[in-house]
């Protein structure tokens, strides 16, 4: 756990991995209690290999495994478009009511985190993980569980 002090007062902080403040359109997907495929799309507020907060007009509820692709801007000497591709879980939601529209969010978990060419396009490279980038592996991966769902 990391502690950051000021004079005045101490503020625990239990996120471990680096969180990278980027806006990024983000689509998202999960399973609802009766089994249907939910989606909508939104976009980041921060990101890094164990975690997500998006920004959405539709809030997944806590808990349920989640399934989002975060686009990366295209640098100009890339021809292909990437994305990250996560698997996760939700938790944490803040709804703030259709008054100021725009400020639900909600924050998850990472099971994997994948950076890919973006799906639709040629793929004749397989994916990377973002530790190939200098970010940290989840401590899922770590223990082999990269394709479970739950």
């Amino acid at each position: 756990m990391l502690l950051h002090s000021s004079p005045t007062s101490r503020v625990a902080e239990r996120r471990t991995a680096l969180r990278y403040p980027l806006r990024l359109p983000v689509v998202f997907s999960w399973q609802d209690e009766s089994g249907r495929i939910q989606g909508c799309d939104g976009y980041s507020r921060d990101l890094g290999s164990r975690g997500i907060y998006v920004y959405a007009e539709q809030v997944p509820p806590l808990g349920v495994s989640i399934e989002m692709n975060v686009f990366l801007p295209r640098p100009e000497h890339s021809s292909r478009p990437s994305e990250i591709h996560a698997v996760g879980r939700v938790v944490r939601s803040e709804m703030q009511g259709v008054a100021t529209r725009g400020a639900n969010g909600f924050a998850t978990m990472n099971h994997t985190t994948l950076l890919r060419e973006a799906r639709g396009q040629k793929a004749d490279q397989p994916d990377a993980t973002l530790t190939e980038f200098g970010l940290e592996k989840s401590p899922e991966e770590d223990r082999g569980s990269i394709g479970e769902r739950d």
